[in-house]
């Protein structure tokens, strides 16, 4: 199934050029989100000096997994997302109430591409695939979902 629009759709998908603007669409996308997490854990090793056990500290870093939803609101040729506390990391730039601009909107028949800027290092990358339903998120926080469309209080599942 295709996530459809309000709007234009119908006489854009007539257009050569792949763009099919001109439309609403609100998105909630369920998944999962992944972001860098760092521990701090013991080292035991013995000591032959001392005849013990000593404890060292190392530092890891790994990916934490989370169960996530985002939002996605397109209106014509503009576009923005809303990310939960979980995505968003401690040292970031605009955003208002969790919810994000979207730059580079390319809404086309099959996918939808975008970017958002949470910072300057970490720009991530969302594409939906509108057949599917399928999202992901690629920037230092990582989401993978599925969305569904809710428009005039419907809800539908693609």
């Amino acid at each position: 199934m295709i996530l459809s629009a309000t709007g234009t759709v119908a006489q854009d998908r007539d257009r050569d050029d792949g763009y099919y603007g001109g439309m609403d669409l609100h998105l909630v996308c369920y998944g999962e989100g992944e972001k860098p997490n760092v521990q701090t854990v013991p080292i035991f090793h013995w000591s032959r000096r001392h005849h013990e056990f000593d404890t060292d500290y190392a530092t890891v870093m790994s990916r934490r997994q989370f169960d996530s939803i985002v939002q996605i609101d397109i209106h014509g040729d503009e576009g923005h997302i809303w990310l939960p506390k979980k995505l968003i990391p401690p040292i970031h730039s605009g955003g208002q109430d969790g919810w994000w601009e979207l730059h580079d909107l390319q809404v086309g028949y099959s996918e939808i591409h975008a970017k958002y800027r949470l910072n300057g290092l970490n720009k991530p990358k969302v594409k939906i695939n509108r057949q599917t339903g399928h999202i992901s998120v690629d920037g230092i926080e990582d989401f993978r979902g599925t969305c569904e469309e809710h428009n005039s209080g419907e809800q539908r599942r693609f």
